[in-house]
């Protein structure tokens, strides 16, 4: 799974990187540590960088972006962070999501409106108990998209874990979405679910949706 975490001071000098931050990279550890993230964003993205550090001087609340780093061999990589200060010590802990597929992850305010999506969910579960009536597609589509964005791989497992579905009800609705050519399976049910190009274009409408005023009509 193509996770990786560092480090920081909050003006974006690298202080501790573990391994899946090196190989997002391509570098060593000596040249990583004591770098500036200046010295790794791809020029075009600087101020999208300049700005969440901006945002999280005032505010010690997550910040969620998609930028691209530069490697040494000249290309980049896309990835999506997610980046949350601690003040005590004053720290950057930043959390990255790839993809080395080829496949392109999704816009960052897609991601962040599926994490919200799945949060308000729980938040419901908390509040008004299991048996509250909701929505298993919502919540099965929602995993895969968050696996998708986050580069991970899911299988019938993991979804009926992540929805608190049972394994029978999770593959009953991933069957329906296959029938209606939304998602596929590459190998099996049980190790690989993910979206179809069709399934994909509704999702993202779906979550887009979440981001437009509805009409008074």
């Amino acid at each position: 799974m193509p996770t990786a975490h560092c480090v920081s001071t909050t003006d974006g000098f690298i202080l501790e990187a573990d391994a899946g931050f090196l190989e997002l990279l391509r570098r060593g550890e000596d040249e990583v540590i004591g770098m500036s993230y200046k010295d790794i964003t791809y020029p075009e993205d600087l101020g999208r960088s300049e700005a969440m550090l901006a945002s999280l001087i005032k505010r010690a609340a997550p910040v969620r972006l998609q930028k691209r780093y530069a490697r040494p061999d000249g290309t980049t990589v896309t990835a999506n962070v997610y980046v949350t200060r601690f003040d005590n010590p004053d720290r950057l802990v930043s959390t990255l999501f790839w993809n080395e597929e080829g496949r392109e992850l999704p816009p960052a305010r897609l991601w962040e409106m599926a994490l919200r999506a799945r949060r308000l969910r729980q938040v419901r579960q908390q509040e008004f108990g299991n048996d509250v009536a909701m929505s298993p597609l919502g919540d099965i589509l929602n995993c895969i998209y968050l696996a998708e964005a986050e580069g991970r791989v899911v299988g019938l497992g993991e979804i009926s874990s992540e929805t608190n579905l049972s394994p029978a009800v999770s593959a009953r609705w991933i069957n329906y979405l296959i029938s209606q050519g939304a998602i596929e399976t590459c190998s099996s049910i049980n190790e690989n679910v993910q979206f179809t190009q069709l399934g994909l274009k509704k999702m993202e409408r779906v979550l887009s949706s979440g981001y437009e005023v509805p009409s008074s009509d």
